[in-house]
């Protein structure tokens, strides 16, 4: 932080932002209240979790999960909550290929939103969005882990053009086994064939074939076709289980636009949106140890906020260096069951035939047979969160306060999913989950009726 002539700085965050609806329109009680600390705040950053446009591109052949596009004017509305800067780098960022990433930013650009995280190439997909405020200059970077294949950037080159889209952080995946099982493996691969496609293959694709096998790694071939081939990599382990590691070049490219911001603003936020939870958990609160390391880097290299979202659920507050890590904001809006039109692809995984509407590929989703919600779409936790606003003073952190939000499983579907401030009961329970959760990290929230308080260290 190079310092503002302001000593106070404020900033709201908000988790997934999956909103089809004119909110402006409603009058909610609970939604304004919900909308007050944001506005509050010197900045607000927001997950933009959908695309922007009018079905202009055609769909890909895969997605994220639902395929996810609103209407160009959600972005006003988002503002209209309080949000001035959107992170936008998510799974379903390549849900309309090329074209929906183009219409999603300049849909944002027209309206002179500040947003990071997509880009016409690699170079500005990775580049900070800057916010002017009053309380100084706001740099922010955001990045995914969680992506369908073709969504990342395409890097420049002097004689081809980069390719729009996401800036990444890939991940690469070790399965820890026993020495034991890793022979065993070994055997499987060589009984079934698989060590001479390798071998064709080497020069194929060397980065993504074999590289960095060795006497204690192995890659056991995926056949698909020579072009869609794919490897599991298998290590000798005292700790079984699964690994992910971020690559090199993603992790140190991210960390270095970090430092970037950091010389270029008065204050960081870092944004990562990743569902991967521990042991190859997905969608849970669980802290996989590449987003905790990742996290901590980017204090390290600058930025003074922290903040993870896709998940759809909270997950811990950890203080680090004085500085506010999220690892997981959950849902701050969530109407998928509310998007308009879905391609031919969603309704075939459901079994569904061409007399089927949206709001049955849904139901197919999360209704067992009885019409009773069933799986994560179900689950209550991906209806209770947190809008937390973080507060400086002379540049130290001074206090995070939380407010507690509910998304109303309960309600009718053009309710469900519309956060208001929750209040009782429902704010108590989801506070005192938070504090369970962030135990781990020693972090104490204090209640002072339904707001939650984390005090900074004397």
């Amino acid at each position: 932080m190079s310092g503002s002539e302001r000593s106070t700085f404020s900033i709201a965050l908000g988790g997934d932002a999956i909103l089809v609806q004119r909110w402006s329109a409603l009058e909610r009680p609970g939604l304004e209240r919900l909308v007050e600390p944001i506005r509050d705040a010197d900045a607000a950053v927001v997950n933009l979790e959908t695309l922007l446009h009018d079905f202009e591109a055609p769909p890909s052949a895969a997605s994220g999960g639902t395929y996810m596009r609103a209407p160009p004017w959600v972005a006003d509305e988002l503002v209209w909550a309080g949000f001035d800067l959107f992170s936008a780098a998510t799974n379903h960022t390549g849900d309309y290929g090329v074209g929906g990433v183009q219409t999603t930013m300049r849909a944002l650009d027209e309206r002179g939103i500040a947003s990071a995280g997509l880009g016409e190439n690699l170079a500005l997909a990775r580049a900070p969005a800057y916010r002017d405020t009053a309380a100084g200059r706001i740099g922010l970077v955001s990045a995914c882990s969680t992506m369908t294949p073709g969504s990342a950037a395409g890097e420049q080159r002097p004689d081809v053009g980069g390719r729009p889209g996401l800036n990444p952080l890939r991940l690469e995946t070790t399965f820890g086994v026993s020495p034991e099982q890793f022979d065993r493996v070994k055997a499987l691969s060589a009984h079934l064939g698989l060590d001479a496609v390798k071998e064709s293959l080497r020069r194929f694709n060397p980065e993504a074939y074999f590289s960095n096998e060795n006497d204690s790694t192995f890659s056991f071939f995926n056949p698909g076709g020579a072009h869609v081939g794919t490897s599991l990599t298998f290590a000798v382990s005292d700790d079984p289980g699964v690994c992910q590691t971020p690559q090199a070049r993603d992790r140190d490219a991210n960390l270095n636009q970090i430092r970037r911001a950091a010389r270029q603003s008065d204050w960081v936020v870092a944004s990562l949106h990743s569902h991967e939870g521990e042991n190859g958990a997905v969608n849970d609160a669980s802290v996989p140890a590449f987003v905790e390391r990742y996290a901590r880097s980017c204090i390290d290299a600058g930025a003074d906020v922290f903040v993870t979202h896709g998940s759809h659920v909270l997950g811990p507050i950890e203080v680090y260096d004085g500085r506010p890590i999220f690892y997981g904001l959950g849902n701050l809006v969530f109407q998928s069951e509310l998007v308009e039109r879905l391609p031919a692809e969603i309704y075939h995984r459901y079994g569904l035939d061409h007399s089927a509407l949206p709001p049955d590929v849904y139901d197919a989703r999360t209704l067992d047979e009885d019409g009773e919600f069933v799986g994560a779409l179900g689950n209550r936790a991906y209806y209770e969160s947190v809008v937390p606003r973080c507060r400086f003073e002379d540049g130290t952190l001074d206090g995070i306060e939380l407010y507690p939000i509910s998304l109303q499983l309960d309600s009718s579907p053009p309710e469900r999913g519309l956060p208001v401030r929750a209040t009782g009961t429902v704010g108590t329970r989801i506070l005192e989950r938070l504090q369970e959760l962030s135990t781990k990290y020693d972090t104490t929230i204090e209640t002072d009726g339904n707001v939650g308080e984390i005090r900074a260290e004397e």
